[in-house]
């Protein structure tokens, strides 16, 4: 295994790892600041339980799965510098809304913790790819709009997953 294609499996482990620390607490958080979360006209993670959650956290974790293997199988990565360019950037997300929430939020110990590795992965990537910067810009924005194009399908998803769990379990 080379030294890109190393780095490249980071992009699943590190997500998992990430959304390991969301997992175990969304559902927790939800109730501990429901009703400052009722407040907001969004609220972050929505009111998905933990269950639903990890559906949509399954559905990103295969993509991210299939992104890595098909850029090791191409030994082609721009496609995969895009995807892990969107998850070090989600960091900022965490970050922010833990600044204005003033609270825990689920993610924040993991993303303060993997930004600066992350930043140095996509510099060394960039580095041992030799990408343009113009063909990391691209790759970016396509990573970063394919990313919260899905985020937002998924969010509006997990209601439903939720009810049909909730109907499986009546069943």
């Amino acid at each position: 295994m080379d030294k890109m294609q190393l780095i490249a499996w980071l992009l699943p482990t590190l997500f998992i790892l990430h959304d390991f620390e969301e997992m175990v607490m969304v559902e927790a958080w939800g109730k501990r600041y429901q009703s400052k979360l009722n407040q907001l006209k969004r609220a972050p993670f929505g009111h998905s339980t933990t269950a639903s959650f990890v559906c949509a956290v399954l559905e990103e974790f295969i993509l991210a799965v299939v992104v890595t293997i098909a850029s090791i199988y191409c030994n082609q990565y721009i496609v995969w510098f895009g995807f892990f360019f969107a998850f070090t950037v989600h960091f900022l997300v965490h970050i922010v809304l833990w600044l204005t929430f003033k609270h825990y939020v689920p993610g924040i110990l993991t993303a303060i913790l993997m930004l600066p590795f992350c930043c140095y992965l996509l510099i060394v990537a960039a580095e041992i790819e030799t990408f343009s910067f113009s063909s990391m810009v691209l790759s970016g924005i396509a990573g970063m709009l394919i990313t919260f194009l899905n985020l937002m399908f998924l969010h509006k998803k997990m209601g439903l997953i939720q009810k049909k769990l909730e109907t499986y379990a009546r069943i």
